[in-house]
């Protein structure tokens, strides 16, 4: 194989050699000349090393050495581990080598501990290296990090580090018998670029005098590859057969070149752990480098040679099987099952499988046995005095179960206990899913009932025993994966919709997505086949709040996409809601994450025959802004573009400007919708809005909080934010708030001085305040994360802008009232997804409370997003751009005439929508007595309109093509039509989506005419009068 360094040759060597003598004996007297020449020649380092050292650094680290000799000699240890030098520039280590494919010694060894240091310091790839800096009980790395970021008065630099390490062939002394390893970090040198192209515009000074050019083209490749990945892209180089032999172990020039990139920082351990993979094949490491380029890649290159002869076929084996282990090692987290890899009772898919196995029976561990589950029979019912036939009673206890008894690593005690048995389930899996395998049957009851009997009859444990049936039961239910497909950087499962087919779901999805990657997992659920909904991104402040938001994870997507589900009745798409869940050590990553999400995703929905469908039907998926989101809608749908995704102009919504979007806050399309149910309440009350007090969580900083305040002229007395906590009971000065709210600004900014004597703020840092009252607030961040509950929080009208899931629920719902046992609130409008729970609202409206629940009151955004999706469904890519995309950072009048004028059509569907579903409600509310909560009464309006668009879709009413027209022509806003006509509509929108205009107008046209009781010949009634409206009326 043909070298492929700038390696210098002896002559260069000795040059480099002479010229660091003078600086040795300058310090260590005569016997620097020795030093030096034991350290160029018989210490065996190399050639690579000296491409890539100056006089000054062979002098350096000759020192460096010698004084480590020194020390052991003096203190009469053996030579050890010495952390040479560490700056916020550069570093060097130099410690003892051990060439072994033991994984316990190989991980305890002196260089595994250095390389585990690198990472946490230079690489910020280390698990504790995403803690907040002065994080409590934080690793002794990740303080000498900080320290050495101090140094530079900033965080370790965006463009990374460059670390070479070398391994040398001879040893220390001849009275020390050990190799060593060299590693030098530091700082890239990019030259200047100026003139240049390729590889030479963006590699650093190191990179460009290690590698001869001629092999520039490999690594340009392998960075375009790496450009448009979302995961690591590796190649590998080896010699000829012809020209290998057992001794080819030992000649430098015979040596297997691994490559890997990766955008920087989406890794995490993952150069330590790269050295094990190595060593677990039997491979050692003559040089390892990182080198930085200047577009954020990073390339790991290692040069390695068996440990011991081998065949030319055998050598083929494991290099593809590092290539294997090194995308996956990528793609999972740090597992609990790395031992059994190590140790060969797993393979690299085998614990690839497992740990999404374990993934799903974490989440998806029933309470009692599915009765779709054909493995039913041989399952323990372990809860059987528990009911679960409330969904929400269920998702309490299977959370605490997941907390206290059924967590992730009780649940790996199966896979630990029972690799063997997780090998077969793994054969299973592979049959069923692996495109190399006959296509057969999903369903194999056999197969199943084989699998099933050898768990139950081998595993007497109960726990283990059910979660092993559920790893059979996860071959089962998946319809698609992208596990066997080479350029995945997530793992990916689109599940059967039937997995929740049981008691604890009160309705069955359509679709549901399970995708695990190595800083997060997540899922996308959806209830009908164009839908649509927000992708939430879930942060941990610290560990208990990740052990509660990974057991809510699954109950709160399903929560989520129901209330969309109900939300979206007057719009086409049906309701769906994703969630990303960052791990606990990786909050940092939230880019990382949504970019492997989608990925995922578009993995799994995109045609590809390396993956066998059980589905067999194509699917179409909108995705929008949530939590910690906003931001990222654009990334997704240029990567749909990048993906080739037909629809990706309408693959997201929430989108810039720049990219057609319509912004919800720039328009207040959420809070056009929850205002009008306030301005309902006060039409139907007789109640002046200037004479209201209102209490308000989500701040004027937020989409939601913001545009409450400059859409209402009520008396506001507290905002409740991320900042604390602003309250007056006199009133807060509603100038000050708007000026908060128009320039996005939290609470805190708020001046104070135009607080009233009894009025404060409580900012979340404060700690034993006194307020104007008397009384102590000891920690201002539970005083505002309560202070919904504080006596002091009555007001005529309460507006959740903001907020977690369930801060007011059955257990705590009773502090909402007074000492009298009146509600401190008379209206609340549930501007916040879930808020409240269903229990907590039912009591308050027992009580007397006027309230409407989210699925009502906050569908102005997804209203919005509809018919965003329906623009870039309707227009073709160059119309798209010229009407509804402008400059980033065109204000709202510059944009184009036709997007101002579509914008202003959208505000108005949102409120026209809005009212009309108040109206029916009140009327319902006020015929039923009262008697029924609003609340259960908003449930059944959607669930009566879904049921009857989902009807109207399979009817022959489709066939009407003049009724189509009426329907079109009524739904689709003027601007549109009128732009591009009725013909050109129904060529370039799918027809599915069409449909599900058709279905959802007619229905909930009818429902909010006629009321959710109306009999079938009111609907004859309404479809007659419906088509004799006259074109002209249109």
């Amino acid at each position: 194989m043909a070298n492929v360094f700038t390696v210098r040759s002896k002559q260069e060597r000795d040059k480099l050699q002479e010229a660091a003598k003078p600086l040795v004996r300058n310090e260590l007297g005569p016997l620097g000349d020795a030093e030096v020449e034991w350290f160029c020649g018989n210490l065996g380092l190399s050639r690579r090393y000296f491409a890539s050292v100056g006089p000054d650094d062979v002098a350096k680290h000759t020192m460096l050495l010698f004084a480590a000799k020194f020390r052991a000699r003096v203190a009469g240890h053996k030579f050890g581990l010495d952390i040479s030098d560490e700056g916020r520039d550069r570093a060097i280590y130099i410690c003892p080598s051990k060439d072994t494919t033991d994984p316990k010694v190989a991980q305890e060894s002196a260089s595994a501990e250095v390389e585990k240091r690198i990472e946490a310091i230079y690489l910020d790839e280390a698990w504790h290296a995403t803690q907040t800096p002065h994080n409590a009980g934080q690793s002794a790395e990740a303080s000498k990090a900080d320290q050495i970021q101090a140094q530079g008065g900033s965080e370790v630099p965006c463009e990374g580090y460059v670390v070479e390490a070398f391994r040398s062939s001879g040893e220390v002394a001849r009275t020390v018998p050990i190799r060593l390893r060299l590693f030098v970090v530091q700082r890239p040198n990019y030259p200047d670029a100026a003139g240049e192209s390729g590889i030479a515009s963006l590699a650093c000074s190191q990179f460009l005098n290690f590698i001869s050019p001629k092999f520039f083209p490999e690594y340009e490749t392998l960075l375009a590859r790496a450009a448009t990945s979302n995961g690591c892209v590796v190649s590998t180089s080896m010699p000829a057969e012809e020209d290998w032999s057992e001794h080819s172990m030992h000649n430098e020039e015979q040596d297997i070149v691994v490559r890997v990139a990766h955008k920087r920082g989406t890794t995490h351990s993952f150069y330590s752990s790269a050295s094990q993979l190595y060593r677990m094949h039997g491979f050692r490491s003559r040089v390892k480098a990182i080198w930085p380029f200047r577009n954020a890649i990073d390339i790991q290159t290692v040069w390695l040679s068996p440990m011991e002869p081998i065949s030319y076929k055998e050598l083929q084996k494991r290099v593809e099987s590092v290539k294997l282990h090194l995308t996956l090692s990528y793609i999972l987290p740090r597992t609990p099952f790395t031992s059994l890899v190590a140790n060969r009772q797993l393979g690299a898919s085998e614990h690839a499988y497992a740990y999404c196995a374990l993934v799903y029976a974490h989440h998806f561990l029933t309470l009692r046995p599915n009765e779709t589950d054909s493995a039913a029979p041989y399952k323990a019912t372990l809860f059987p005095e528990i009911d679960t036939s409330s969904h929400q009673t269920s998702g309490r206890i299977k959370m605490r179960l997941r907390q206290n008894m059924l967590t992730e690593p009780r649940l790996a005690e199966a896979v630990l206990k029972y690799p063997e048995i997780v090998s077969k389930l793994y054969s299973a899996f592979e049959e069923l899913h692996a495109p190399w395998t006959p296509v057969g049957d999903r369903f194999n009851p056999k197969t199943e009932e084989n699998l099933a009997k050898m768990i139950v009859r081998q595993v007497p444990n109960e726990i283990n025993q059910r979660v092993l049936l559920c790893f059979l039961t996860f071959n089962k239910w998946i319809l698609k994966t992208n596990f066997f497909k080479e350029d995945r950087n997530v793992l990916a499962f689109r599940l059967d919709p039937r997995v929740m087919d049981n008691s604890e779901y009160p309705e069955t999805p359509y679709g549901i997505f399970l995708v695990c990657g190595s800083v997060f997992r997540g899922f996308h659920i959806r209830f009908r086949d164009v839908a649509r909904g927000g992708i939430r991104l879930i942060k941990s402040a610290n560990e208990q709040a990740y052990a509660n938001n990974v057991a809510t994870l699954l109950e709160e997507n399903y929560a989520l996409a129901m209330t969309q589900q109900q939300k979206n009745k007057d719009i086409p798409e049906g309701g769906s809601k994703g969630t990303i869940l960052l791990a606990p050590d990786h909050q940092d990553k939230g880019h990382v994450a949504f970019d492997q999400y989608i990925d995922g995703i578009l993995d799994v929905l995109l045609p590809d025959k390396r993956m066998k469908d059980y589905l067999g039907e194509p699917e179409i998926l909108f995705f929008g802004p949530d939590e910690n989101t906003a931001d990222k809608m654009d990334r997704a749908a240029q990567r749909a573009k990048q993906r080739g995704y037909a629809l990706w102009k309408a693959s997201t919504t929430g989108k810039s400007i720049a990219m057609g979007g319509i912004p919800h806050d720039t328009y207040g399309m959420t809070t056009r919708s929850v205002h009008q149910y306030v301005l309902g309440f006060y039409r139907q009350l007789e109640l002046q809005e200037s004479t209201i007090k209102k209490f308000q969580t989500g701040g004027p900083d937020g989409d939601l909080g913001s545009n409450e305040i400059l859409i209402s002229h009520d008396k506001t007395l507290t905002i409740v934010d991320g900042s604390g906590v602003l309250h007056d009971p006199e009133g807060l000065n509603r100038e000050e708030l708007q000026r908060l709210a128009t320039s996005r600004q939290m609470a805190c900014h708020f001046n104070q001085k135009m607080l009233s004597p009894a009025g404060f703020f409580v900012d979340v840092r404060d700690v034993d305040r006194t307020l104007p009252d008397g009384s102590l607030v000891q920690s201002g961040l539970q005083f505002r994360n309560g202070f919904h509950l504080d006596p002091r929080a009555a007001a005529d009208l309460f507006v959740p802008c903001g907020g977690r899931p369930e801060s007011i629920n059955v257990s705590n719902v009773h502090q909402l009232f007074s000492a009298k046992g009146e509600p401190r609130f008379k209206i609340i409008v549930e501007g916040a997804n879930l808020f409240l729970t269903q229990g907590a609202r039912h009591k308050l409206e027992a009580a007397g409370v006027h309230l409407v629940k989210d699925a009502s009151a906050n569908k102005g955004g997804v209203t919005s997003s509809s018919l965003e999706v329906l623009t870039a469904l309707s227009l073709a890519d160059e119309e798209f751009k010229q009407l509804m995309t402008a400059p980033t950072g065109t204000p709202p009048d510059s944009m184009p005439a036709f997007y101002r004028s579509y914008v202003t059509e959208v505000q108005a569907r949102i409120e026209e929508n809005a009212r009309m579903e108040f109206e029916c409600l009140w009327s319902e509310w006020k015929k039923l007595g009262g008697n029924v909560p609003m609340s259960n009464l908003t449930d059944i309006l959607s669930a009566k309109i879904n049921a009857l668009n989902d009807r109207i879709q399979q009817s022959t009413l489709w066939d009407d093509v003049a009724l189509r027209s009426i329907v079109f022509t009524k739904y689709v806003p003027k601007t549109l039509l009128d732009h591009i006509g009725m013909e050109k509509l129904q060529q370039r929108v799918p027809e599915s989506y069409l449909r599900s205009i058709f279905g959802c107008y007619l229905a909930a046209q009818y429902i909010y005419s006629y009321g959710p009781s109306a009999s079938e010949f009111d609907f004859f009634d309404f479809i007659t009068r419906f088509r004799s409206v006259s074109p002209a009326k249109l």
